[in-house]
């Protein structure tokens, strides 16, 4: 099982958004109550991306392989990881995403979530409808565009 769908939710006051039920029980089922949190870009735009932490230790173990000297892998450690936080998944189902995320994706109230191949993101709504609308375009027009996917 993995994360599926998306899915419109609200920040509320204090900066905490509830998982989806659907998140909520494949975290459950895998015995895991925190998730890690950090910075992305898709397209261009802003949003927020989501791991399980077992998710998040397989990448770390993957980049630990790698030259900790190659500049790429340093640039990949001071945007990517230096922003990573874990998040506890309170009793409610909520996580409370830290402020500096919130600012740098510009998450302020009405947001959704959305599933990836490896975890999930979290983008301002505005934000992901301009995405989706764009993709679509880009598919209206050029179907092959999904071609690299091989499948």
């Amino acid at each position: 099982m993995v994360f599926r769908g998306h899915f419109d939710v609200s920040i509320d006051e204090k900066g905490r958004v509830n998982l989806p039920v659907s998140f909520k029980r494949y975290l459950e089922e895998i015995g895991q109550s925190e998730i890690v949190l950090t910075n992305y870009l898709s397209d261009g735009y802003r949003c927020v991306e989501g791991f399980t932490i077992s998710e998040w230790e397989q990448f770390e173990k993957k980049l630990r392989s790698k030259s900790r000297f190659n500049p790429r892998i340093q640039k990949l450690e001071n945007f990517y990881l230096s922003r990573a936080a874990t998040c506890e998944v309170d009793a409610y189902g909520r996580i409370l995403i830290p402020s500096y995320l919130r600012s740098y994706a510009g998450l302020v109230k009405e947001v959704t979530m959305t599933s990836s191949l490896w975890g999930f993101r979290i983008w301002d709504r505005r934000i992901w409808q301009l995405v989706i609308e764009q993709t679509e375009q880009q598919l209206a027009t050029d179907p092959s565009i999904f071609e690299e996917a091989d499948l």
